[in-house]
């Protein structure tokens, strides 16, 4: 048994590795090339809070947004959670989620995500200032999730996700993967995370609005004008890969800090470094904090710029976020259900800050 269990975990770590290989280094060079990004807009509050730094130690519900591992580790038979997101730029994003777990084969999770932009006005070339008419684009995204303890170390999990986009009369959909290893080390309290995400064929729209009657170059004057579709771009889903690590440091029965980090190699972006550290009072209030940055470097202008230098940038317009905070406080509503109420609060150039306002319950 405990052959099969090394040679099992030795076979999904060569499976992420490969899978891996498909996530370029993130650069500017190909910032901005991939679509679908509303996969990454960030759910939750507690995660949110912790800049997503959290992917060796996140457990229960919450994890399966950031990494399908973590869901083996929650203690729950079953979890709920809800969540609220005022985006930037009056966007909302709601997010449902429920979690449980079926005998001693593991865990099996489900989430609905929803973006909402309101009421758009269209505009034409003619009339640049609005037709009169509106129209509201149409984001979601589902995944089915399992995750299961490999051994009393190895967490492992895995989301198929279907994508969905619309806006107006045309759409797009695809399906995307993630999947998600943790390893509680031997030396207690260090936990190590990685996770690659966002993997999937490539998507594009269509729909009737792209097709037109014209002429064909070639046909006599006055012949009948013939349909033709225009054939959109494919696009990427926007991949990457983040590796962590957290450390939890237990000073009483009551006082908990736990010190984590993670890089994240974007495919379509800066990579990324996060800081965070949270703390714990009794299991019943969290206090929570976070610092990421990005690395800027492979500018497309680089060459023609002397100006533009590469480095670390935050809270700018090449990477617009800055520090990241959190509060949350759970209590028995029964002795079996525990209900956990998080807030987040994230700093961001140029727009108002984004806010996250989670529910959790455990039964």
């Amino acid at each position: 048994m405990k052959a099969w269990k090394v040679l099992t975990f030795s076979t999904l770590l060569l499976v992420l590795f490969v899978f891996s290989a498909s996530v370029e280094a993130g650069s500017g060079l190909r910032k901005g090339t991939a679509g679908a990004t509303e996969l990454m807009i960030p759910v939750g509050s507690r995660g949110t809070a912790l800049g997503g730094a959290f992917a060796s130690s996140v457990s229960g519900v919450e994890a399966l947004y950031w990494n399908p591992a973590g869901v083996a580790a929650s203690s729950a038979d079953t979890e709920v959670m809800f969540s609220h997101l005022n985006w930037i730029g009056d966007i909302n994003v709601e997010y449902i989620a429920v979690t449980s777990r079926i005998g001693d084969m593991g865990h099996l999770g489900f989430n609905f995500k929803t973006v909402g932009f309101g009421d758009i006005e269209q505009t034409t070339v003619e009339r640049p200032d609005g037709t009169g008419t509106t129209f509201s684009p149409n984001y979601l995204t589902m995944g089915v999730s399992f995750s299961r303890a490999m051994t009393d170390r190895i967490l492992f999990g895995i989301t198929g996700k279907f994508i969905s986009e619309k806006i107006m009369r045309e759409n797009a959909t695809g399906v995307g993967f993630d999947f998600g290893l943790q390893y509680a080390s031997g030396i207690s309290g260090l936990k190590l995370g990685i996770c690659l995400m966002n993997l999937g064929p490539n998507m594009s729209f269509d729909g009737p609005d792209l097709e037109h009657a014209v002429a064909l170059p070639g046909t006599e004057e006055g012949a009948e004008e013939e349909a033709v579709r225009t054939t959109l771009a494919s696009f990427d889903l926007p991949s990457y890969l983040q590796m962590g690590l957290s450390y939890d440091y237990l000073f009483d029965d009551r006082n908990l800090v736990t010190a984590m980090g993670s890089f994240q190699n974007n495919g379509y972006s800066y990579d990324q470094f996060n800081f965070a550290a949270e703390y714990i009072y009794d299991d019943m209030l969290f206090l929570r904090g976070a610092f990421t940055t990005a690395y800027r470097d492979d500018h497309p202008l680089a060459e023609d710029n002397s100006d533009y230098d590469n480095g670390f940038v935050s809270s700018d317009q090449e990477y617009l976020w800055g520090p990241s905070f959190g509060v949350g406080f759970k209590f028995n509503l029964t002795p079996t259900t525990p209900i956990t109420f998080d807030y987040a609060y994230r700093m961001a150039e140029f727009f108002d800050a984004p806010q996250w306002f989670t529910v959790t319950a455990g039964f």
